[in-house]
C-alpha cells in the first residue's frame, strides 16, 4: 500500500491522518534554524499525522511525492530494487528522524542543473528529479508528521530562518550519507555489523536479519556467520579480501 500525492489515500491510512497535534517537527526544525520559525502557526495547519502498519509503504519509487516526514514513533526502512529486482536498503529511520526522497523534493535551482552539459559526472544524479527514487516501508506501527515541502519552499523564499533550517537538515543528511559510504568502503563486514549493533540497538528484534544483511551489504548467510562470531566473542583479523564491501 502506498501513499500517492495527488490521489485518494488508502482508507486505512487516511483514517489515521489527523491535525491539531503537538508537532515534534517544530522543535526539530527550530533546532536547525537556531531559533523560532516565522509563520509557524499557519504552516502547522498544513501538517498531517500519518499512521502506517508494519509492511505498509509510505511512498514508492517513481512517484510524485513532495513531502517530508518526521517520525513521531516507530521505525521505517528506506531502500530500492536494483535492475535484477534485488532489494537494497539505504537507511533505517527511527523516532525524530526525517524521511523523504531527496529527488522528489529537489528545489527549482537544482532542477535547472539538468540543462547543463552532461559531461559533468555529478549531473548523472540530477536525472528524473521530481519523482521518488526509493521506497519507504514501515517496520512496525509507525506515526509520522507529513510536511508539504512545496509550502516549505515558499517559506524559505520569504524567511532566512526557514532556509537555514532546511540547509542544516540537508547538511546533516549529507554527513550521514558520507559516513555510511566511508563505512562501506573502509570497514570489514564484521566491523560494520558491530557498528550496527551499537548504533541501532533499539532495532534488534524489530528488523529481520535479512534486512540487516541488505543494509550492511552482505549475504544473509555471511551475516549469520558474522553474528555467530560476534556472539561467541571471536575476533577476526581483516584481510584485503574481507575488507571489501558487499562480501560476507
Amino acid at each position: 500500500m502506498a501513499l500517492r500525492a495527488g490521489s485518494e489515500l488508502p482508507s486505512s491510512v487516511a483514517a489515521g491522518m489527523t491535525t491539531g497535534h503537538a508537532s515534534v517537527a517544530r522543535g526539530f526544525l527550530e533546532m536547525f534554524a537556531g531559533g523560532p520559525l516565522p509563520d509557524w502557526d499557519s504552516f502547522s495547519r498544513t501538517i498531517r499525522v500519518v499512521r502506517v502498519r508494519p509492511g505498509d509503504v509510505l511512498f514508492e519509487a517513481g512517484e510524485e511525492h513532495p513531502f517530508v516526514y518526521v517520525v513521531r514513533r516507530g521505525s521505517m526502512r528506506v531502500g530500492f530494487s536494483d535492475d535484477k529486482g534485488r532489494e537494497c536498503l539505504l537507511a533505517f529511520c527511527r523516532t525524530f528522524d526525517m524521511v523523504a526522497s531527496i529527488s522528489a523534493i529537489a528545489p527549482p535551482g537544482v532542477r535547472r542543473l539538468t540543462a547543463l552539459p552532461h559531461g559533468i559526472a555529478k549531473l548523472r544524479s540530477a536525472t528524473d528529479l521530481g519523482a521518488t527514487r526509493s521506497r519507504a516501508t514501515a517496520l512496525e506501527m509507525t506515526e509520522l508528521e507529513r510536511l508539504d515541502f512545496r509550502v516549505i519552499e515558499r517559506l524559505m523564499a520569504r524567511h532566512s530562518a526557514w532556509s537555514m533550517a532546511i540547509f542544516n537538515a540537508m547538511v546533516l543528511h549529507a554527513l550521514a550519507k558520507e559516513q555510511r559510504e566511508r563505512e562501506l568502503l573502509t570497514r570489514t563486514p564484521e566491523e560494520r555489523y558491530r557498528q550496527f549493533l551499537e548504533d541501532h540497538d533499539d532495532l534488534i528484534g524489530v528488523v529481520p536479519q535479512k534486512d540487516i544483511a541488505r543494509y550492511l551489504g552482505v549475504t544473509p548467510v555471511g551475516l549469520s556467520r558474522i553474528a555467530t562470531r560476534v556472539r561467541n566473542g571471536e575476533v577476526t583479523v581483516p584481510s584485503f579480501q574481507t575488507a571489501r564491501p558487499l562480501t560476507g
